[in-house]
């Protein structure tokens, strides 16, 4: 599955219904298959305590990849901010270098901005990711020594603010760009992946096997935990992957926000 998350990544959007349609696949293969026990067995013996435990197992492994999709999307969005706060922070200061260098500074930062905007657009596999991130990387590198340069000539009635404002801002916008670029790579283990979608299509299949052997068909508490389970996969997937699968505009406000007061 990983593999195939890195090869297809535009869709990445179909993999909550992947996972729930192999949920209603093994829901009714084992309710078709309790339905041919009864029907050739007399006395048929569930264990509940084995059923429970894989279960409760699928929520431990529910929960964890809730959990550490949640933390991944914090990090996203805090870097997010940061990176919004940095440009506008160097875009102001600026004002220290001499009027070429400032604008010429000023333009490199929308482009920067811009750039950063368009990393995962039109994304399909995980090589054009790298070829966006690899541009990223440059204009940061170009940006770096342009300013650096920039501060060394600035007036000298402003280069004591240049050296001290300017210089750290541009330090800062280097690290939290850099963090940005190392966390977009970063994703859960490919096996946590394999490990909940086996636990949730065997889990659904011991529910479809208990339901039809109990005699316990419940279809509207059916059809309400499909609803939910679906739910929360979208939810698991749209925080793992933000990008893929939540709006464009709310998730990157602080730039586009930022963007329109550069414009």
């Amino acid at each position: 599955m990983h593999y195939w998350i890195e090869n297809h990544l535009n869709l990445i959007q179909f993999s909550p219904y992947i996972f729930i349609a192999s949920i209603i696949i093994f829901l009714l293969i084992g309710w078709l298959y309790g339905r041919y026990r009864l029907r050739n067995s007399r006395d048929i013996i569930v264990r509940d305590s084995l059923a429970t435990a894989i279960f409760g197992l699928s929520a431990l492994v529910l929960g964890f990849t809730f959990s550490g999709a949640n933390d991944h999307f914090g990090q996203r969005a805090a870097l997010l901010r940061q990176q919004a706060s940095v440009i506008s922070q160097a875009y102001q200061s600026s004002k220290y270098l001499n009027a070429s260098d400032r604008v010429k500074t000023q333009i490199d930062l929308k482009q920067l901005l811009e750039t950063r905007l368009a990393v995962y657009g039109h994304v399909k596999t995980m090589d054009d990711l790298n070829t966006n991130l690899a541009l990223l990387t440059q204009q940061l590198n170009q940006l770096n020594e342009e300013v650096t340069i920039s501060i060394s000539r600035a007036p000298a009635d402003t280069k004591v603010l240049a050296d001290n404002i300017l210089r750290p801002q541009l330090a800062q916008l280097m690290n939290v760009f850099q963090a940005g670029i190392l966390n977009a790579k970063h994703h859960p283990p490919a096996i946590i992946e394999r490990f909940l979608f086996v636990l949730l299509s065997v889990g659904s299949l011991l529910s479809g096997y208990a339901m039809a052997v109990q005699k316990e068909e419940d279809w509207f508490l059916t059809a309400l935990y499909l609803g939910l389970m679906g739910f929360a996969l979208y939810v698991i997937f749209s925080l793992e992957f933000p990008n893929q699968l939540l709006n464009f505009d709310g998730l990157n406000s602080d730039f586009l926000r930022l963007q329109k007061e550069l414009s």
